[in-house]
């Protein structure tokens, strides 16, 4: 297939052109050519959003949009909320507008977020899954608001009979990347920690099936719709401490105070630390995808251990 990445420098579009290179023809996207040529080499065409209309949208099989400013860079104010949002419409937006005036229909795959859902009660064994209802008109909070405007941005493309595929991301697990580069540190000298009342649900996956996963939906242009790109066994944050703890044979023992997170952290330490979302990957498993790290022990053994 002839791949169009947009995207593709963050730890996931790495990952993914590195399993795709082999069989596919890709082309990434970014804002700098220099900086693109840098980090995929002779793996992919590089190509800016400047240079992006001289490109022909019937010549890509499928497009891949990863692009968005990372939700946990900064505390949240109006200008760093504006800066979430627009990072994932506009370029959706962009693309799709693109592939319209061309008259393209590639598979469009797109990423969301599991925080569309909106935020959970702690300690509810309820669980979020595609069919689950989402209050589009009135998001509960601020991550459902930016994974509503997100899915909203791709409705002209689904209008022109574009199929679009979104894929929901839980909190992706790598060694020296996300929330494992920033736990990492205070974990390995014995300083991790329960969160607040660690019974907040972490919504997880390993970054291996993050990429199997995306594989098979490019595989079969006919699944389209929301996709959750979750682990099927969600764990509370307290559990996620406790293996992270063990497989780094370190103990855990100290407590952080909801407080606290609240005075560091304002809004985003209530949604990203204190709070959570319940979800499991139901159509997936129904399409037949077969997780290679279900389980949380497993997929951080594969990362601290395994290598």
């Amino acid at each position: 297939m002839n791949i169009l990445i947009a995207g593709a420098s963050g730890f996931i579009g790495h990952a993914l052109v590195r399993s795709l290179k082999t069989d596919h023809h890709i082309t990434v996207l970014g804002r700098n050519k220099a900086t693109l040529q840098r980090e995929f080499s002779n793996a992919a065409t590089c190509c800016t959003w400047e240079e992006l209309p001289q490109l022909d949208a019937k010549q890509f099989d499928a497009i891949i949009n990863l692009c968005g400013f990372n939700i946990a860079a900064s505390r949240w104010n109006e200008a760093v909320k504006k800066q979430l949002i627009d990072s994932r419409v506009s370029t959706s937006t962009i693309l799709i507008q693109w592939i319209i005036k061309h008259q393209a229909k590639p598979h469009f795959i797109c990423a969301n977020a599991v925080g569309i859902y909106g935020l959970q009660e702690n300690g509810d064994p309820s669980s979020f899954d595609e069919d689950t209802l989402i209050n589009t008109n009135h998001p509960p909070d601020f991550l459902s608001e930016i994974g509503v405007c997100w899915q909203e941005a791709l409705k002209p493309a689904v209008d022109y009979g574009i199929p679009v595929t979104t894929t929901r991301f839980g909190v992706v697990l790598q060694k020296g990347q996300g929330m494992l580069k920033k736990l990492f540190p205070s974990f390995y000298v014995g300083l991790g920690a329960t969160i607040g009342d660690g019974q907040q649900s972490l919504s997880w996956v390993h970054i291996n099936d993050v990429v199997g996963a995306l594989t098979f939906l490019l595989n079969k242009r006919e699944l389209t719709g929301a996709f959750n790109l979750t682990s099927p066994n969600p764990v509370s944050q307290q559990e996620f401490a406790h293996e992270l703890a063990v497989c780094l044979n370190r103990p855990l023992f100290l407590k952080i105070p909801a407080f606290f997170i609240r005075l560091l952290l304002g809004e985003m330490g209530e949604c990203l630390l204190l709070k959570g979302q319940r979800v499991v990957p139901k159509r997936l498993l129904e399409s037949g995808y077969q997780f290679q790290y279900p389980q949380l022990a497993q997929a951080l053994e594969r990362e601290f251990r395994a290598h």
